[in-house]
């Protein structure tokens, strides 16, 4: 036996014939550096792989189907493209013969293309968030790591957040807009064939001359009783040229004739709100009384809760007496009656974050108070506060309250303040910040305006706003400058004023050496103090100066 020490010694390997350890070594080592560069070339296809990824799903954000025309699935990316190029060029055939706002407008005005938009963007939205996601997965490298894959995700998710929210707010707007449309505009026609005539064919307007609006602000809710019209505006539009005539009413003219079929000329025979009625002997000049016009309203309301069954079914017995009452007194027919409650119109500029007035006194030269009335003895009362002058920022309150004071003059200054607001808020609404607030500015419009237009005539409606808009404005004011005395009344030279109001303008002959005829022949008029007129009741505007401030301003100008 041997011992273990010889056993293990004989274990041990012998030296002898085969491979040197340390070629071994070498050989791996070479093996090693020679995969290096494969192991650094799969790293770069991985990251530029990822990079792809990201850029194609991003592009597919952009662009619906574009990034996968880039993978696998390059049919089902080119047919999603080309649907979405055929889509935009439609829109922009559209933008391009009707303008950006006509074309907008028309689908708007369309409550059944409306709704048809909320379908197709509630699918295409579908469709456009599954072709990011489907994108993304065909992009995605094979071997990609799962930290990457976790970030390509999480892009993904993003962008399909991004696209879906747009989506869900566009339909969101859309039903809206529908709603608003709906309810602003389902009002029945007052009675059988009362209305603009519209129709088919390239001019709407081909078979009526001029489209007469009557806007009334009212001082409640437009279907509430106790609403007295504190503004009433005939907006007659030639449809032709688009010349307008806006024809402001006095809110105290005594004695308005009424409609041949009022049921108000039961209480009233001799056919004039107010006479004979002993309440109104007080309405002698500068006393304020209760029959005057901007209180028909109030009395058909109570006259019809009196005596049920005097109005039609349907029929606004204010509304209807308003519009029968103003008819009388331009000599116009009236179209369409269109009712703001100014409480909603105090919302609609706190929505635009208030407006930057130059405030002024009363047309009197003293303080203009919020609020307040005038008494028998001339006294007034119940002021709640007065205006600093001055420029300065007001909220949708002060703001209408500006427009509405008139206890310390009367209201021709009145409307000239009304003027000032009004321009305000066309020059200082920011289109961009209001898209923002459009959901609460179609919730005030859908709570605070009436109107009889049918919904279906509004694409016409805006391609006569287009007219007006491209056209001359003027005003008829019908103040003590122009010979109307509020408290007895010459009819007859109201409506002379307004048929020359709304004359088309006569041509202008110029030598050839003559100067450029003034802007006087294609400003814009506005109603202002006595006066200012041209002796037939048209106002012009004059020239605003560079620093105006509420001392050295003319009340006419802003």
């Amino acid at each position: 036996m041997q011992p273990d020490g010889a056993a293990a010694h004989e274990s041990r390997p012998q030296s002898g014939p085969g491979p040197d350890p340390a070629p071994a070594t070498a050989t791996a080592t070479a093996t090693a550096r020679s995969d290096e560069p494969r192991r650094s070339q799969v790293r770069r296809e991985l990251d530029s792989g990822f990079r792809r990824a990201l850029g194609l799903t991003a592009l597919g954000t952009v662009l619906p189907g574009a990034g996968l025309t880039q993978t696998r699935s390059r049919w089902v990316g080119w047919s999603i493209l080309g649907v979405t190029l055929a889509a935009a060029a439609c829109g922009a055939y559209a933008v391009l013969t009707q303008g950006v706002t006509s074309a907008a407008l028309t689908v708007v005005s369309r409550p059944d293309l409306l709704r048809m938009a909320v379908v197709v963007i509630v699918v295409w939205g579908l469709v456009w968030c599954a072709s990011i996601v489907l994108t993304a997965v065909r992009a995605r490298p094979r071997a990609l790591d799962r930290g990457r894959t976790r970030l390509l995700a999480v892009f993904t998710t993003l962008m399909v957040l991004v696209v879906g929210g747009g989506a869900w707010t566009a339909a969101d707007y859309a039903l809206i807009t529908q709603d608003t449309v709906e309810v602003v505009f389902s009002a029945p026609p007052a009675r059988p064939g009362v209305g603009a005539t519209v129709v088919e064919g390239d001019d709407p307007w081909a078979q009526q001359a001029r489209v007469n609006l009557l806007l009334l602000g009212s001082d409640a809710g437009s279907d509430r009783i106790g609403s007295r019209t504190d503004s009433m505006i005939l907006a007659s539009i030639d449809t032709r040229s688009g010349r307008t005539t806006l024809v402001s009413m006095p809110r105290n003219l005594l004695k308005a004739p009424l409609a041949a079929d009022s049921p108000l000329r039961a209480r009233y025979p001799s056919g004039r709100f107010g006479d004979p009625e002993r309440s109104c002997a007080q309405n002698e000049p500068g006393v304020t009384g209760q029959c005057m016009l901007t209180n028909l309203y109030y009395e058909a309301e109570t006259y019809a809760v009196d005596h049920p069954g005097a109005y039609p079914k349907g029929v606004v017995p204010g509304r209807e007496e308003i519009r029968g009452a103003v008819e009388q007194v331009v000599g116009l027919t009236i179209d369409h009656v269109v009712v703001i409650d100014l409480k909603g119109f105090s919302l609609l500029i706190d929505a635009m974050g208030g407006l930057d007035i130059n405030v002024k006194n009363a047309g009197t030269g003293g303080p203009l108070p919020i609020g307040g009335h005038v008494t028998a003895d001339q006294r007034i009362v119940d002021v709640k506060a007065y205006f600093e002058p001055g420029r300065q920022h007001l909220d949708g309150w002060h703001s209408l309250w500006y427009a509405r004071s008139r206890a310390a003059d009367n209201d021709t200054f009145r409307q000239a303040r009304q003027r000032c607001v009004v321009q305000a808020i066309v020059e200082q609404v920011d289109p961009a910040e209001m898209v923002g607030q459009y959901p609460e500015l179609a919730r005030i419009a859908r709570d605070n305006i009436y109107t009889d237009i049918p919904a279906q005539s509004l694409p016409a409606f805006v391609d006569l706003v287009e007219r007006a808009q491209k056209a001359r404005v003027n005003s008829v004011t019908l103040t003590l400058g122009d010979g109307i005395k509020p408290w007895n009344p010459d009819y007859a030279r109201i409506r002379t004023l307004v048929r020359k109001g709304i004359a088309a303008p006569k041509p202008t002959r110029t030598s050839p050496t003559s100067p450029t005829p003034t802007s006087t022949s294609t400003s814009t008029s506005t109603s202002t103090p006595p006066g200012s007129t041209d002796g037939t009741g048209t106002t012009r505007t004059p020239r605003t100066p560079a620093t105006p401030s509420p001392t050295t301003t003319p009340y006419a100008q802003c």
